[in-house]
């Protein structure tokens, strides 16, 4: 996770991420660890917006991860339409 964001979010092109996992053989509770964990690594590296919309297994415990994190840069997102709407909202403030 951390590589795959520290790739994304170092693009010049890139305003806002849009995180949309359906749990299923990957839970959401592991998803969340890894964006966390990733954050934590990337520092002040990551300033860009990311939007993280989970379903499916542990999605529960995953969604209280990102909550009790509290990072700044992370908006959870209850539906797919809605974390699509709120990054291209977040990304055309970027720009």
């Amino acid at each position: 996770m951390t590589n795959g964001l520290d790739v994304i979010l170092g693009d010049e092109q890139v305003s806002a991420v849009f995180v949309n996992v359906f749990g299923g053989i990957t839970a959401c509770d592991a998803v969340a660890n890894g964006i966390v964990g990733a954050l934590k690594k990337l520092g002040d590296a990551a300033t860009k917006p990311l939007v993280v919309r989970l379903d499916g297994n542990n999605v529960e415990e995953g969604r209280k991860i990102l909550a009790d994190f509290a990072h700044p840069l992370v908006t959870q997102a209850d539906t797919m339409d809605g974390g699509a709407a709120k990054v291209a909202e977040l990304a055309a403030a970027g720009k």
